[in-house]
C-alpha cells in the first residue's frame, strides 16, 4: 500500500511553570489577578535563580503505520522527569485523543530526548514538572472539515440527543467510534456531542473530560467563538470540581483571546472566589478513582491526606517544579510538603478502580 507522504508530526512543548499555579497569596483578589496576568510569581522567581534544563535533542515521534494507512489523526500528552544526567525518565501518558498507538509513539520518542540538566546552587538536579503534547496530523495543518459519512452519523446522533432518545444516541456514537479513519476535526465534533450528553446526564467529570480533549485540539474548531465557548465551559467545570490550578491555566488561555474581553469581568469575579477558597479555612476535597494504573491531581496547598481508601494503592509520586519524592501509602496518611516545593502534582498509583478522597488541608493547619 502506498502511504500518504504529506505526514507531519507537529510538536508543541510546554513546561508547566505557569504563573497561575504558584502565586496564591493572602492579598486583595484583584491584585492577585493583576499579578497573574502581568507580573512574575513565586515559581517564576524561583526558576530565575536556577538554570532550567535545555534541550539538546528532541526526536520527533514516528507516525504509527496503521494510523497513516487509515488517515487517522490524534495527539498524546505526556509528563516526564529530567534527571541529573539530562535523561528523560518516569514518563506518564496523561491524556490522549483516544488512540493507544499515538500514546506509544509519543512515549517512545520522548524517552530518547536529551537535555542539559537543571542546575541549582551549581549542582545538577531533577526537573520534575515537565509536560508535552505531541500532535499527529495529516499534512502541515491537518485535515479540516468532516467526511460525508461522519456527517450523516453525527446528524442522527444529534437528533437522537435532542429527542432524548439516549439508546439511539449511544448506538450512533458507538457506530461513529468504529470508524478507524477519523481525524481531529471529527473527534472534536464527537467529543462536543458526548459532552452535551454527559451534561444532560449530570456527569460533570465526564463532561469535563470530553471538553478538555476538544480544548487540546481547539485550533481545529470552526471559529474563535467556538474555541472560547469550549474553554469557558472547561473553566466553569474545573472550578465546580475543585480543579483550581487547572482553572487558573484555562483562565490564562481565555484571557489571551480578544473574543473573551466582554466576559473577563465575570471570570475575574469567579477567580477571586477561588482564591478565597484556597486561602480559606475549609478542607478542599476531591474524589479519586484509579484508571489505567494511576490518578493525578494538581495541588494548591502544601498539606494533604488520602482517606477513605478502597482497593489497593501502591505508591504516591509527588512531582514538583524543583523536588520529587515517592511515598508509601497507608490509610489516612497525611503529608506536609516544604513550602519550597513549588507547583506540585500528585500521582497515585495502584489497582484500577481503587478509590479514595484527596483532602487538602487549610494553609493555617499545623
Amino acid at each position: 500500500m502506498t502511504f500518504i507522504t504529506s505526514l507531519s508530526c507537529a510538536l508543541s512543548l510546554f513546561i508547566l511553570s505557569n504563573p497561575a499555579y504558584a502565586c496564591i497569596k493572602d492579598k486583595a483578589a484583584q491584585e492577585k489577578l493583576a499579578q497573574l496576568q502581568k507580573a512574575p510569581d513565586e515559581l517564576s522567581q524561583l526558576l530565575a535563580t536556577r538554570i532550567a534544563p535545555e534541550p539538546i535533542e528532541r526526536v520527533h515521534p514516528r507516525y504509527p503505520v496503521n494510523a497513516a494507512r487509515q488517515g487517522r489523526e490524534g495527539w498524546a500528552v505526556v509528563s516526564f522527569v529530567i534527571d541529573e544526567e539530562g535523561e528523560v525518565n518516569d514518563i506518564i501518558v496523561k491524556d490522549t485523543s483516544g488512540s493507544k498507538d499515538f500514546a506509544k509513539a509519543a512515549k517512545k520518542a520522548v524517552k530518547r530526548w536529551k537535555y542539559k540538566p537543571a542546575i541549582e546552587n551549581g549542582k545538577p538536579i531533577e526537573q520534575c514538572v515537565n509536560m508535552v503534547q505531541l500532535d499527529f496530523t495529516m499534512g502541515s495543518d491537518g485535515t479540516l472539515g468532516v467526511t460525508r459519512r461522519f456527517k450523516g452519523k453525527y446528524k442522527k446522533a444529534k437528533e437522537a440527543l435532542e429527542n432524548k432518545d439516549f439508546k439511539e444516541f449511544n448506538e450512533q456514537v458507538a457506530s461513529i467510534k468504529k470508524n478507524v479513519s477519523m481525524h481531529l476535526s471529527e473527534y472534536n465534533y464527537l467529543h462536543l456531542l458526548i459532552a452535551e450528553y454527559q451534561k444532560i446526564q449530570g456527569n460533570k467529570k465526564q463532561q469535563l473530560n470530553h471538553l478538555r480533549k476538544v480544548a487540546k485540539a481547539s485550533t481545529r474548531l470552526a471559529s474563535k467563538e467556538q474555541q472560547l465557548s469550549t474553554l469557558y465551559q472547561v473553566f466553569v467545570l474545573e472550578v465546580e470540581l475543585s480543579k483550581y490550578r487547572a482553572a487558573f491555566d484555562t483562565y490564562s488561555k481565555i484571557a489571551k483571546m480578544d473574543e473573551a474581553k466582554p466576559y473577563m469581568k465575570h471570570l475575574d469575579e469567579v477567580l477571586a472566589k477561588v482564591e478565597n477558597v484556597i486561602s480559606g479555612d475549609k478542607n478542599i476535597i476531591r474524589q479519586g478513582n484509579i484508571k489505567q494504573d494511576f490518578w493525578s491531581a494538581s495541588l494548591v496547598r502544601h498539606e494533604f491526606s488520602l482517606v477513605d481508601i478502597k482497593g489497593n494503592i501502591d505508591s504516591l509520586d509527588v512531582r514538583c517544579a524543583n523536588k520529587r519524592h515517592i511515598y508509601d501509602v497507608k490509610e489516612n496518611s497525611t503529608w506536609t510538603l516544604p513550602k519550597s516545593w513549588k507547583s506540585c502534582d500528585v500521582y497515585v498509583h495502584g489497582d484500577d478502580d481503587a478509590s479514595f478522597s484527596l483532602v487538602e488541608h487549610p494553609v493555617t493547619s499545623s
